[in-house]
């Protein structure tokens, strides 16, 4: 989905969003679905157009507004929300500190979290539930094909590019990685590691700073391919043996399917976008209907969550996933 194409536009579009909470157009008797989306932007909207399609798909209305990472914003759409006579939301939350305040503001409205994880306290089965893939995974199949590929080695020095800090796929695909490598028992050391906030510039940039120092390279981890892909552009500008070096992200993207196609990455980890979004909406309607999840395939006994299985994605299958 494009951007907005100007800071008027987007702000008008915003306003709208915060002003209309649930008086969707769509007149069917169906539940009233409102998406609180942590910002703006072709990946969270990407989400709300696919998330809108299934909700209308099950006769749903659907609403969506972008609280652009403000805490007052995201609390103010819900409050409205609710006052306009939604019967679920789906929320980011924009920060998982705020989650109680965000509960507060839905009163008795049942809440489907996605895109950034709650703690385990805040979640309540049948009512506050989190639909994700298991973040600790990806980090885990990362940190395998390491093992598989460089194992025979003494040392792995790594490249490490993070996503936001204080975001539940940033600390989740790290400590996947970083245990299961200390598992191992392979002398691993981080020779660079900072917080690229899923932005391929910003790990493009960073990665420039690191080669200047000259110091040994095995493999570049992220957290996302965008970064990663950020990494190979600075390696490949700078004349490096790009081969001699492992290129690791999750997601899938197109982008870094392609990349591993052409030989430019070696691994990513599929994250099922779309069978979460089916699982998200799928939650929402029996929530709204004060029914349980526990039917839907990957909900845990614990009536908490709803678990997508990450998939391993390297040059043997990539095809699938293209």
């Amino acid at each position: 989905m494009k951007k907005k194409k100007s800071v008027v536009l987007l702000a008008a579009a915003m306003a709208a969003a915060l002003l209309n909470g649930c008086q969707g157009a769509d007149t069917s008797d169906g539940a009233k679905v409102y998406y609180t989306a942590i910002e703006s932007g072709a990946y969270y909207e990407g989400w709300a157009a696919q998330l809108e399609e299934q909700a209308l798909m099950r006769g749903l209305v659907f609403d969506v507004g972008y609280a652009e990472n403000s805490v007052e914003t995201q609390d103010a759409q819900i409050k409205n929300a609710v006052e306009q006579g939604c019967d679920v939301l789906l929320c980011g939350p924009v920060s998982a500190d705020i989650v109680t305040e965000l509960k507060a503001a839905a009163e008795d409205t049942p809440i489907v979290f996605i895109n950034n994880a709650p703690d385990d306290g805040q979640l309540e089965k049948d009512r506050y539930v989190y639909v994700a893939s298991d973040e600790y995974m990806a980090g885990q199949f990362q940190a395998e094909y390491i093992l598989d590929k460089l194992g025979n080695k003494s040392e792995i020095n790594i490249v490490l590019f993070k996503g936001p800090k204080g975001a539940s796929g940033t600390n989740g695909r790290t400590d996947g990685l970083k245990r299961t490598l200390k598992a191992s028992g392979k002398k691993v050391n981080y020779v660079f590691e900072d917080y690229a906030n899923y932005n391929e510039d910003t790990a493009r940039e960073l990665m420039e700073l690191f080669l200047k120092t000259g110091r040994p390279v095995d493999c570049v981890v992220a957290n996302n391919d965008d970064m990663v892909l950020g990494a190979v552009t600075a390696c490949e500008t700078a004349g490096l043996n790009t081969d001699s070096i492992l290129f690791l992200g999750v997601d899938a993207s197109a982008n870094g399917c392609q990349a591993i196609i052409d030989g430019r990455m070696d691994f990513t980890v599929y994250q099922a976008m779309s069978d979460q979004i089916v699982a998200a909406v799928e939650a929402a309607e029996k929530l709204a209907a004060g029914q349980s999840i526990k039917e839907i395939e990957g909900a845990a006994e614990d009536g908490k969550y709803i678990l997508i299985p990450f998939e391993k994605v390297d040059a043997g299958n990539v095809g699938q996933y293209k």
